[in-house]
């Protein structure tokens, strides 16, 4: 599904900058666009918080992974804003989705007695156009 969807969005764009409609923007270069590189934002003990923040595009940077560690059980908040439509996902050090917001400019849930561990947020542009997305991630560790 991410193929397609991924192929629906370089379609959509190609067509758009062939007839003129639209003009790629670039987003800043990265490495983190997988869950093997996401960088890495270190512990997140609890209580504490942390803000990230980042850009992504629907051409060359479609998504963005971050790697924190809960450093013993917690409740986690995160609360996100971008300037175009994005999708949050919550993962695994596995990869594996624990909480998802889609398509919209503001986010926010809650996990409530997560284990201590490696997490993952993934931010991932959901716009129809080439522009560049700047987002905000507010991660929230409460015992």
């Amino acid at each position: 599904m991410n193929f397609f969807k991924s192929c629906l969005n370089l379609t959509l764009i190609s067509l758009l900058t062939c007839t003129g409609l639209a003009t790629p923007v670039l987003a800043t270069p990265d490495f983190d666009n997988s869950v093997r590189d996401a960088d890495d934002e270190g512990n997140l003990n609890s209580p504490g918080a942390r803000t990230i923040k980042g850009d992504v595009t629907a051409t060359d940077d479609l998504q963005d992974f971050r790697q924190f560690t809960l450093t013993g059980r917690a409740n986690l908040r995160i609360t996100g804003n971008s300037a175009g439509r994005t999708d949050l996902l919550l993962l695994r050090g596995s990869g594996q989705v624990i909480a998802k917001s889609s398509g919209s400019f503001s986010h926010s849930f809650t996990r409530n007695n997560l284990e201590a561990g490696k997490y993952i947020i993934l931010v991932r542009s959901a716009q129809f156009n080439a522009n560049s997305v700047t987002y905000q991630v507010n991660l929230d560790a409460r015992s």
